[in-house]
């Protein structure tokens, strides 16, 4: 119970013990001056009547004093009068019975109403002629009193009741700090740290919010610590000074990590070799040629930001830099390497490079079985053929093995819309580890393949196409419908959530949120708790607003909610205080950093720390051996995913 209703319950039971007193004294004071009335005026009538009598006594006029009698009787609330004559001891009786009208049975049962009796003398001089006496009427004396107690409940309930709402909406008003003291509570439970700017003027509930905004401040001051701390291991290990794009060491793991997927289909790599920077810097100084270098970085981050998939862009030395582009054709990659050259050409104009030869890129499309060095070495080949053709060119070289699987766009097209259409979509799932006890699942995630023609092409080939087509929302609809009508299914047999991933394009659209949040309304609570969806860290980084609205969305119906590929892009982690993912999935390249050098395995255990702080669990991705899953399960990490936890299987 509440503190405010427990307030509000004593304020009602000491109101209602104080009515009850004041009630029974009240009560107490009306019945004895009823009884004080009643006796006072049958002292009166009987002595009045003694009076009128001594005469008629003394002639012994028998019809004046019965005259006299019921004159006196029938005037007043009396239940008997007597008069006793001492001549003959006789006694002349005028009774009623004693009847109450008006009054509760229960009433008259609870009350003891002690009717009061006068007696006066009848005298003529020095000679007592009897004894008159009068018996009030109880009758009188109970409806008075019922009257008189009923009106006074009526007015102390009204009063109560009075009392009561104005204690409520006084208690309302002293407590609102109390509550703006909850909310921030509950906002530090979920690591936003909010501060009250309205302070109370109570001494007490105004040292109560003084240490709470202080506290808040203090853990936001150490989250932002955490942050700072994480960022600048990331930078130092991995990231160029100059440029802020990845260096060399970045590149490798990001490189091996991907290559050693077997979701691979087709992927670009592209050499740029900025021309001259050797002679800007000696020419014009360090500054001039650190300029030329952020400048080009900047323009090929742009480039790749545009792109469905996560690209990953770095500067492998002095001039040259590398872009590995997963799930891209040869006309978009061949697109993108002249929308490079193009903006690259205008630091001419701006006289930020050293002369018009600005730079030379070289790029080469490869297929799913070609290592990482045989695609660099294809690269390289491409670079220098475009530099033996002059200034400002550029070479993308296709790979024979990938012409036997390419298909053609429009033909990709027709297939997408023909899977949409005809939902063929083949669904399996692998499972997540969770690390506490004995390896349990915390969540299986989904993996599509498109059917088509008898052939299966999985989620490599098409996510990336379905978004440059702008059917990646339906694509997301048709898997999302068919996970739901899985789970309702197999409800009683289940055991853990499904995870899907939702695509960037699919979720800045209105219509799909608007369509997503109408299809978990529809559904059960049980059902829903079957349910996980996720995004992308990149696609977070592009449209962190509508993150945000899916997010809010996704609690509302308590879905839970997770970021996938979290800390594959530079960048600060302030953006997980604004969503508050229930997990995060840490890119692959971490994983393999574990078993590596020991400055490399600190790194892995400060993100996780980081997370950790904002209640957020950590799951490791890409979990290759016996060896990584050993050492993670030391880490501060919640589950893993990865071939040497489990396959994916049919669903």
């Amino acid at each position: 119970m509440t503190l405010f209703r427990q307030l509000l319950m004593m304020i009602v039971v000491i109101l209602s013990l104080v009515l009850i007193a004041v009630m029974g004294i009240n009560f107490n004071t009306t019945k004895g001056y009823l009884v004080n009335q009643l006796a006072s005026t049958a002292q009166d009538s009987a002595t009045s009547l003694s009076m009128s009598l001594s005469g008629y006594m003394a002639d012994k006029d028998k019809a004046s004093i019965v005259s006299t009698v019921n004159a006196v009787f029938d005037s007043g609330y009396f239940s008997e009068v007597r008069v006793h004559f001492y001549a003959d001891n006789t006694d002349l009786i005028r009774k009623n019975e004693t009847k109450i009208v008006g009054v509760p049975q229960w009433f008259i049962h609870l009350i003891d109403f002690n009717v009061p009796v006068a007696n006066a003398v009848v005298s003529n001089g020095w000679n007592e002629l009897g004894q008159v006496y009068i018996t009030g009427s109880a009758g009188y004396g109970y409806y008075q009193l019922w009257l008189a107690t009923r009106d006074l409940l009526l007015s102390f309930i009204v009063i109560g009741l009075v009392m009561v709402v104005l204690g409520w909406l006084g208690l309302r008003w002293l407590f609102k700090p109390l509550s703006e003291v909850e909310k921030q509570a509950e906002a530090i439970q979920q690591r936003r740290f909010l501060k009250m700017t309205k302070i109370p003027k109570t001494r007490e509930l105004k040292s109560v919010v003084l240490s709470m905004n202080r506290m808040a401040e203090k853990l936001e001051k150490e989250f932002e610590a955490e942050a700072k701390a994480v960022q600048w291991l990331q930078s130092k290990a991995f990231q160029d000074p100059v440029s802020g794009l990845g260096n060399r060491h970045f590149f490798d793991r990001q490189a091996k990590a991907y290559f050693a997927s077997n979701d691979r289909t087709m992927d670009g790599i592209a050499l740029i070799s900025l021309t001259d920077l050797a002679k800007l810097n000696n020419e014009r100084g360090y500054e001039a040629a650190d300029l030329f270098i952020r400048s080009a970085a900047q323009i090929l981050t742009g480039k790749v930001m545009s792109l469905p998939s996560a690209a990953t862009v770095a500067r492998l030395s002095g001039a040259d830099f590398v872009i590995l582009i997963p799930n891209v054709d040869q006309d978009r990659l061949k697109y993108l390497v002249n929308d490079m050259m193009e903006s690259l050409l205008e630091l001419v104009t701006s006289k930020i490079s050293y002369s018009d030869a600005v730079a030379n890129i070289g790029a080469v499309i490869i297929t799913g079985d070609v290592d990482v060095s045989s695609a660099m070495a294809q690269a390289d080949a491409a670079l220098r053929e475009a530099k033996m053709s002059g200034m400002n060119s550029s070479r993308v070289f296709d790979s024979k093995t990938g012409q036997e699987m390419a298909i053609a766009r429009i033909e990709w097209r027709e297939m997408l819309e023909h899977a949409i259409e005809n939902r063929a979509f083949t669904l399996r799932k692998q499972r997540v580890a969770l690390f506490e006890g004995e390896l349990g699942t915390l969540h299986e995630e989904v993996f599509s393949s498109l059917e088509y023609e008898g052939k299966q092409y999985h989620a490599g080939y098409f996510i990336g196409l379905a978004e440059q087509f702008d059917l990646g929302d339906q694509v997301d609809q048709v898997i999302i419908e068919r996970v739901i009508a899985y789970i309702k299914v197999r409800q009683d047999s289940l055991t853990s959530p499904l995870a899907v991933n939702i695509s960037a394009s699919a979720f800045i659209k209105p219509s799909f949120i608007d369509w997503l949040n109408e299809t978990l309304k529809g559904l059960d609570e049980q059902l829903r708790h079957f349910l996980v969806f996720e995004i992308s860290e990149q696609s977070v980084l592009a449209s962190e607003d509508y993150a945000f609205d899916l997010s809010q969305m996704l609690k509302h119906h308590g879905v839970i909610f997770g970021i996938d590929n979290v800390g594959k892009q530079f960048s600060a982690f302030h953006y997980l205080q604004v969503l508050m993912p229930d997990y995060v999935k840490v890119d692959p390249s971490y994983t393999k950093l574990v078993a590596g050098r020991e400055s490399e395995s600190f790194f892995m255990q400060t993100l996780c720390k980081m997370f950790n702080s904002l209640n957020i669990q950590v799951i490791a991705t890409g979990i290759e051996s016996v060896n990584q899953l050993s050492i993670l399960q030391r880490f501060d990490v919640a589950g893993g995913q990865g071939y040497a936890i489990g396959l994916p299987s049919d669903m």
